[in-house]
């Protein structure tokens, strides 16, 4: 049978806001398949093939996209070929709204079936504006998550500053104490008696059982992997014969309970960097071979902590409680359970929210993208420049939003620190592929990129006998964009921090693999005594060697000044009598850290090159 009907060649419609008004910019993607095609696909057949095929069997249907004008309306135009098959001639249609980077589904209407007219007219799509931009996460609703504007907050940057906070406020604890951590070493020692005098002063797990012993209420949650090694069983025999108790949070794939905090009597929370063994601890020096780091020669570690005084103690207290609670429903038959008993007062003007991702069918069915959503928000807001300290790179949602946002500003600048040696199998790899899509091919174009560049961390100086080099690890999770907005906490830039298992789609259903995390998000509150401008300042200083806060911003933006201090330093490394000014070089893709100085064309004769992991 044939008819004259002209077939379905696209679709139109607006994008509104909750009040009506047009939402511009978003990218709406028309989806749609024939109807043979579909019931075949929707089969439980061909579904449960799916699942076990290393690629795909269902097709994306993807027909066309298009983006949002200043009155909201799109207009999506595509081949009849897209969708038709020999038998199939009307469509069937669906419509995905994303946010502006085109990383976030953020609305998805149902299908529209067998579709005649030529341009489909669609009703009017309402959407909440903050779930779509803005700066505040909204976790799909119009509302500000977890959000207080009553702070004071300290930015602790490296270990031997937030471990002397951290037994500083166990020590002043009256009430109870509250602990999630991802690793503890029974005999980690938090702080030393000096720089003169290197002996141990407190052990953590003393400080803690001196807290118990004078009534405080000590709780603990630990990481627990199924088949990974971890620290669960040495800490509960540690502290078997006191009032101390500490519960397992098991890990049942390729996502871990990566969240670490400290709550001590709801008045003061602890946002954590490193986990609690003796190879993350560290000074701001970063000294080659500092004895107090353990195994002797095991690289630096450069991390960042922050503590909390007021509102939003209680949603960092909230997220332990939840996971104790969680942990008390499936391993103890609900007995202890904790409530959260205390609103902390207020302690200052500063703007935070406490972000977190969640893995499904723990705390919640879905779980949650808190993180996620703070991010992809920031990165679309940026118009000056990114500044992104990372653990690891290799996060394709991540990766996309940077792609697109400087495609569309010129002006902005992204400075990326990221470590050398990410010490997880494939992701040095990865994360060389997404610096490539970036525009980065050679350490050339790292110097020269007008818009982004990639660097790391080195600890270097004179030993006995020789120049001696070593890569600083770095393990922070922390950004700053435009001044206005930071974070700090302890997601990674890899998918299982953020969205689930991205680097091994294909293989598995990664979309199950999210890790628990928590992240402290700082906006710009011009009445604060805090600045997000002094905590980037603080930074820069270390990693840069001289003071920030005393130049102005160079006229092609900041990637300049590091840019530039990263070329005097291969320089001045090259010279008879070598040094370098604060730590950071480009970043190089090879694999031994020989190779990478020899591919930032550094000399290294007679040096004594460390490449100890």
């Amino acid at each position: 049978m044939t008819t004259n009907e002209e077939p379905n060649m696209g679709v139109r419609g607006r994008i509104l806001d909750e009040n009506a008004k047009p939402i511009m910019g978003l990218v709406v993607v028309a989806k749609g398949e024939g109807k043979t095609e579909a019931s075949i696909m929707n089969s439980k057949l061909v579904k449960l093939a799916d699942k076990v095929s290393p690629v795909s069997l269902i097709p994306d249907h993807e027909l066309g996209k298009s983006r949002t004008d200043k009155d909201g309306f799109y207009r999506i135009t595509y081949s009849p070929n897209n969708y038709k098959t020999i038998i199939d001639e009307k469509p069937d249609i669906w419509l995905v709204v994303k946010d502006m980077l085109d990383i976030t589904e953020l609305y998805k209407t149902d299908k529209f079936s067998a579709v005649s007219e030529p341009i489909k007219k669609v009703e009017d799509i309402h959407i909440n504006r903050n779930w779509a931009n803005g700066w505040f996460i909204t976790l799909g609703g119009t509302d500000k998550s977890r959000f207080t504007s009553d702070n004071d907050f300290e930015i602790l940057i490296d270990n031997e500053k937030e471990l002397k906070c951290i037994v500083k406020s166990i020590n002043n604890a009256r009430s109870y104490v509250y602990l999630s951590q991802i690793e503890f070493d029974p005999d980690f020692v938090a702080t030393f008696n000096s720089d003169d005098d290197l002996s141990p002063k407190d052990v953590l797990v003393d400080v803690l059982k001196n807290a118990d012993e004078r009534g405080v209420n000590v709780k603990i949650i630990l990481n627990e992997n199924l088949t990974l090694t971890d620290s669960l069983k040495k800490i509960k025999d540690k502290f078997k014969s006191t009032g101390v108790e500490v519960r397992g949070f098991k890990s049942n794939g390729l996502h871990v309970m990566h969240a670490k905090t400290l709550i001590v009597d709801g008045y003061e929370a602890f946002v954590i960097g490193s986990a609690f063994i003796p190879d993350y601890w560290d000074t701001s020096m970063h000294l080659i071979n500092d004895p107090r780091r353990e195994p002797e020669l095991v690289r630096p570690v450069h991390d960042i902590s922050v503590k909390l005084n007021g509102g939003s103690v209680y949603y960092v207290e909230e997220l332990f409680v939840e996971m104790w609670n969680y942990i008390s429903s499936k391993d103890y038959n609900g007995k202890n359970k904790l409530n959260i008993s205390f609103h902390p007062i207020s302690s200052g003007e500063d703007h935070i929210q406490i972000a977190r991702s969640v893995t499904k069918d723990t705390l919640t069915k879905k779980g949650e993208l808190g993180i996620f959503e703070g991010y992809r928000k920031a990165i679309a807001q940026a118009s000056d420049f990114i500044y992104l300290e990372n653990q690891y790179f290799t996060n394709n949602s991540i990766l996309k939003a940077l792609q697109n946002v400087i495609k569309f500003n010129d002006d902005l600048q992204v400075i990326f620190l990221i470590n050398e040696d990410p010490e997880l199998p494939g992701y040095k790899k990865w994360q060389n592929k997404a610096i490539k899509k970036l525009g980065i091919k050679n350490t050339e174009d790292n110097l020269k990129h007008p818009q982004i560049g990639f660097f790391s961390l080195w600890s270097s100086g004179w030993g006995e006998n020789q120049y001696e080099i070593q890569p600083i690890y770095v393990h922070t999770k922390a950004a700053v964009i435009d001044d206005i907005w930071a974070t700090v906490g302890t997601a990674n830039l890899d998918g299982t921090s953020l969205t689930h298992v991205n680097e091994l789609k294909g293989f598995f259903d990664s979309k199950f693999h999210r890790s628990m995390e928590i992240n402290v998000m700082i906006l710009d509150n011009k009445g604060s005594k805090n600045s997000i401008e002094s905590f980037r300042n603080s930074l820069w200083n270390e990693h840069l060697g001289y003071g920030i806060t005393s130049l102005n911003q160079p006229i092609n933006g900041w990637l300049e000044l590091w840019q530039k201090t990263a070329q005097d330093n291969i320089r001045s490394l090259n010279q008879k009598k070598p040094y370098i000014n604060g730590q950071i070089l480009p970043y190089s893709p090879e694999k031994s850290v020989k190779d990478q100085l020899d591919d930032i064309n550094i000399n290294t004769e007679d040096w004594n090159v460390l490449d100890l992991r």
